[in-house]
């Protein structure tokens, strides 16, 4: 939609073959709209003049989404229509010469898609000949991804009415030539599908007239970013995205872990985004089965029913590319939602089924709350982890206790519990080695 006041005072002269156009062109209250596209540009003036053959414009003014608050476009630069006699028939090709200034310009106010950008941008037409220049940052920009994509129709699907009639489009097309610098800034969200990161970096963005499609290079990083897979909240170590050609097709190279003090395990992922190549990641290595049983219990796998189950479910969630198992879980603000059941210890003695509630506060801090299906009460635990080989236990409940918990891995592979008391799970805490306390 665009809308707008138009005053002109021009006068007409010259020959019907070279017609002389001389006076002021003035627009205001220039507003151009699109909604689904997000854009809102108002508060906008032209002035320009004419003189013979050449407009010149003198001044360019929009306002992005949020009136005042929304930044500014500026622009000035000069448009010719000179008749090229070189051509048979003889003919007039536009010739322009347009700079445009962002200040903080709002582009695009989507509910899911925002950006603001400042720079400079320079445009070129000489006939059927586009150069596009320029440089621009990122002041700020969020995109939040569909949890799945736009549905389409299959390429054998044919839409009455859409044909172009013949020849239309026949005359000659525009050669873009692109080299655009973008900078990504500081504040460049993006959010959805399990992820949750900002973005840094630098791109160029070319093209040339012999190429159909715009090539991209740089290089973009990850900045305290999380990955939600498997249940878990993944925190990237290490995440980088290098462009080298089509925009749709950068290379890979993203380490995603499990916060843990003693143990670094989560999942890899290289080779390019049209072809990845996604593993298990662990350090020191060990068998893939522990690497997915640390990943998704914060523990080795006992090989019980329950657990067993969830690591199958998880296996199946790797396979499938599908992370996003713990959608309940995440609604109710928790990290872990999990039912253990009747489970028997090496002493012959029994664990009654229970349901356990986990939260973890920060890396060292997590607290759980276990709930057996037989008890009257239930135990509250909460875990600190003081270094990478000791952690504070403290519950209270059903077994009231306070631990000092020391762990020590030979080989890569960790030290199982020497003895578990009470009805409470450990709620997905890390291999302990529990000394003696008292009630």
């Amino acid at each position: 939609r665009l809308s707008g006041r138009l005053q002109a005072d021009d006068t007409l002269g010259g020959t019907r073959a070279h017609p002389e156009w001389r006076g002021q062109l003035n627009a205001s209250d220039l507003a151009l709209r699109s909604l689904p596209d997000g854009l809102e540009f108002s508060d906008g003036h032209l002035r320009a003049t004419l003189a013979g053959e050449q407009l010149s414009i003198d001044s360019l003014r929009l306002r992005g989404a949020g009136g005042s608050t929304g930044g500014l476009l500026t622009g000035q630069g000069r448009a010719s229509w000179p008749l090229n006699t070189g051509t048979s028939p003889a003919r007039r090709e536009p010739a322009i010469d347009l700079t445009l200034q962002a200040e903080q310009l709002r582009l695009l106010a989507r509910a899911d898609r925002r950006l603001t950008l400042s720079g400079q941008l320079q445009a070129q037409l000489r006939g059927p000949r586009l150069d596009l220049s320029g440089r621009l940052t990122t002041d700020q920009a969020l995109f939040l991804l569909p949890d799945e994509s736009t549905p389409t129709l299959g390429r054998d699907v044919v839409v009455r009415g859409t044909e172009r009639p013949p020849g239309f489009g026949a005359g000659s097309p525009v050669q873009t030539q692109v080299r655009v610098d973008v900078s990504l800034g500081d504040d460049f969200h993006v959010r959805g599908q399990g992820l949750d990161t900002y973005l840094s970096g630098r791109l160029q963005i070319g093209k040339t007239p012999t190429q159909s499609a715009p090539q991209v290079t740089g290089q973009v990083q990850t900045v305290r970013g999380s990955y939600r897979a498997y249940g878990q909240t993944l925190t990237i170590e290490q995440g980088r995205l290098r462009f080298n050609g089509p925009v749709d097709n950068p290379s890979l190279d993203i380490l995603a872990l499990r916060p843990h003090p003693s143990q670094r395990v989560g999942v890899e992922l290289g080779g390019t985004a049209q072809a990845p190549h996604l593993r298990l990641y662990a350090e020191p290595d060990m068998p893939d089965s522990e690497k997915l049983a640390w990943l998704v219990l914060g523990r080795p796998a006992s090989g019980a029913g329950a657990q067993a189950a969830v690591l199958q479910q998880a296996a199946l969630a790797l396979l499938s590319g599908s992370g996003d198992d713990g959608a309940f879980t995440r609604a109710l603000g928790l990290d872990e939602l999990s039912f253990q059941g009747e489970t028997t210890q090496a002493d012959g003695s029994t664990l009654a089924a229970a349901l356990t509630l986990g939260k973890r506060i920060s890396q060292q801090l997590y607290v759980s709350y276990t709930r057996s299906v037989v008890g009257a009460l239930g135990t509250v635990a909460v875990y600190y982890d003081i270094s990478r080989l000791l952690t504070l236990r403290a519950q209270a409940g059903d077994d009231n206790a306070l631990d000092l918990v020391f762990t020590h891995t030979f080989d890569g592979q960790a030290l199982p519990p020497r003895t578990r008391r009470g009805n409470a799970s450990d709620g997905g805490t890390p291999p302990r080695t529990i000394a003696p306390s008292s009630p």
